[in-house]
């Protein structure tokens, strides 16, 4: 798509890919259903017959590597590039490689010609030396080229190891040319244009298939994003369905691409045909046969299964349970239980259609089931409680309940643990053992009817029948609170501080408890700061720390106050001595 700006890598990798395979295969299929036809019906001579297959031969090379040049480079638009080179070099690339195959092509073509007319040998080897020669130079060229384009404007070239390697097999081809090995030459020259095609293709394949297994690969993709809208997959199932897709283009890569190179390293067809039979058919290793055809097909008797299990739990979910006003946690065990039988019989009759005998394994059980019930009796613990919980069911989805300290809303039920959401938003992952052997508290088992109750402390000398007529006139006022069961008000205790009172209040739905107690308790204390009813609170210690004196700050204004005190002292001493020595008493102050 032109508009598209920046495509992802796995959308270039994806074009360059299938808009290389699928038009070639096309144009083979027509030539080949072409050849067929005219000798089926005897429309051309014998000699014409054979032209015209060398013909189809050098048309579906030449398409193939123009097709693969084009979609890699994409002269006209630099966005869908794979390789990243500038546009000009990239025309040039495209146009020596499909001069590369047309030269190859037009040698092939001409070998036969030359080979049903008689030609001479020394045309043979002239046109083939002229034919490797211009490969070599070709070669040399796009080895050379500078494709890349530097920030400051210089041209720079390929990697060292590249650009050595395309000089380093042009210049062989060209030796070995000159040096008279003409059909070493040209099997080179073969091999560069038409093996290395296919490897680059192939390689292309399978840097799509490992972009579609990676995390959130399949999801980016056309088909990941319309299962994504039209279907109920999550992110997690796109990607395990990436990882099915991405095996099976890799597959198909094999399949495809293996024989081929197969037939250009000299290999006859018969045999790649015979050894394709032998692994489809079965290897016998022992008493055990390894069979290609029967894994597949297991594989895909089991794939089909799986997508049947999912189809009849959403049909039996939405269509059925949902118009028969099914409870929500019903449905949710109903679901699980469906899903759990048909993935475990699609695996049974996946691995009977892939030809393994279940009577073999039945003494590799035995002794598993041993080892099984020592290392993993935690696990099958875990296992059975799922079942009894999916069976009994003592809580459901969207339950709230209570295990041990932990409190909050059933989100899942599995067969191994169950996941429960605290009102903190925590999610927390519980064996099924611990919900079975242990006590649960279950608010909304049958309906989510409930009481809760708030304390209320009145303090000592206040008019007790009168707060607790208006504690239940506050409590009868609550828009959420049941009048059947009515609200009731308990004189609990005589407390150490206050006369303790404890409202009891039904709820249609007690999830609401949080709300209504925070509406009851403000409105308490509205009510009974208007009647004048204290809410005593406990009695605080008042505790007294002694005060130290200050650190001086002025040594010398500390120094003449101690000076000043003891003149005063030292005053106050001779005044007394000498009033004793005139006989005179000395008076005490009169009172104030």
């Amino acid at each position: 798509d032109p508009s598209v700006e920046d495509p992802s890598y796995l959308s270039r990798l994806s074009v360059a890919f299938w808009s290389t395979l699928l038009p070639t295969l096309a144009v083979g299929v027509f030539l080949v259903s072409t050849v067929f036809f005219f000798n089926y019906y005897n429309v051309l001579r014998g000699d014409i017959g054979v032209f015209l297959n060398a013909l189809v031969g050098v048309i579906a090379v030449v398409y193939c590597v123009n097709r693969l040049a084009n979609a890699a480079l994409e002269p006209r638009l630099p966005n869908w590039r794979l390789i990243p080179v500038e546009t000009g070099p990239a025309r040039w690339l495209v146009r020596l490689t499909t001069a590369m195959a047309v030269v190859i092509g037009v040698n092939n073509f001409l070998s036969v010609v030359n080979d049903k007319m008689g030609s001479p040998l020394s045309l043979t080897i002239a046109r083939s030396f002229v034919a490797t020669i211009i490969v070599g130079v070709i070669l040399i060229l796009m080895g050379l080229l500078k494709p890349f384009k530097a920030a400051d404007g210089s041209w720079r070239p390929w990697p060292a190891w590249l650009r050595y390697t395309a000089v380093a097999i042009g210049l062989f081809t060209i030796a070995t040319a000159l040096l008279g090995y003409i059909g070493l030459a040209i099997f080179v020259s073969l091999q560069v244009v038409v093996t290395g095609t296919i490897l680059v293709t192939a390689y292309i394949g399978f840097l799509s298939a490992r972009a579609i297994s990676e995390e959130g690969g399949f999801a980016n993709t056309s088909i990941g994003r319309w299962l994504s809208t039209n279907s109920s997959y999550e992110e997690s199932a796109l990607d395990q369905l990436g990882l099915v897709v991405s095996v099976a283009i890799n597959l198909m890569i094999v399949l495809v691409f293996l024989p081929l190179i197969l037939l250009m390293w000299g290999f006859q067809p018969g045999d790649i045909q015979a050894w394709g039979y032998k692994l489809a058919t079965g290897l016998t290793i022992g008493s055990v046969t390894i069979s290609v055809t029967g894994i597949l097909t297991g594989i895909i008797v089991f794939i089909i299964g799986y997508f049947l299990t999912r189809w009849f739990q959403g049909w039996l979910d939405g269509s059925v349970m949902a118009r028969g006003k099914v409870d929500t946690g019903v449905r949710n065990s109903i679901r699980l239980a469906v899903g759990y039988a048909g993935v475990a019989l699609a695996a049974l009759v996946g691995v009977s259609a892939a030809g393994i005998d279940l009577s073999n394994l039945a003494l590799v059980a035995g002794a598993l089931s041993l080892g099984i019930g020592f290392g993993l009796q935690n696990v099958v613990s875990n296992f059975v409680s799922g079942l009894i919980l999916l069976a009994e069911r003592p809580f459901k989805v969207g339950d709230w309940i209570v295990a041990g300290d932990i409190s909050g809303t059933v989100k899942k039920i599995s067969v191994r643990a169950t996941e429960i959401e605290t009102f903190q938003r925590q999610s927390v992952i519980l064996p099924n053992s611990n919900l079975i052997n242990n006590a649960v508290g279950n608010w909304t088992h049958r309906n989510k009817l409930g009481r809760i109750d708030i304390k209320v402390g009145v303090a000592y000398g206040s008019d007790v029948k009168q707060a607790h007529a208006t504690l239940l006139e506050i409590a009868r006022g609550h828009p959420l609170v049941l009048k059947n069961p009515e609200p009731f008000v308990l004189f609990t205790n005589f407390g150490p501080a206050a006369l303790e009172f404890e409202i009891r209040v039904f709820l249609a739905d007690v999830m609401n408890g949080n709300i209504v107690q925070n509406d009851i308790r403000f409105a308490v204390l509205d009510v009974f700061a208007d009647q004048h009813i204290e809410i005593p609170s406990a009695p605080r210690a008042v505790v007294e720390t002694k005060k130290h004196d200050a650190w001086p700050i002025d040594d010398d204004q500390i120094e003449a106050e101690f000076a000043e005190k003891e003149r005063a002292a030292a005053e106050a001493a001779a005044e007394a001595k000498r009033l004793a020595k005139s006989g005179r008493r000395i008076r005490k102050p009169d009172p104030d």
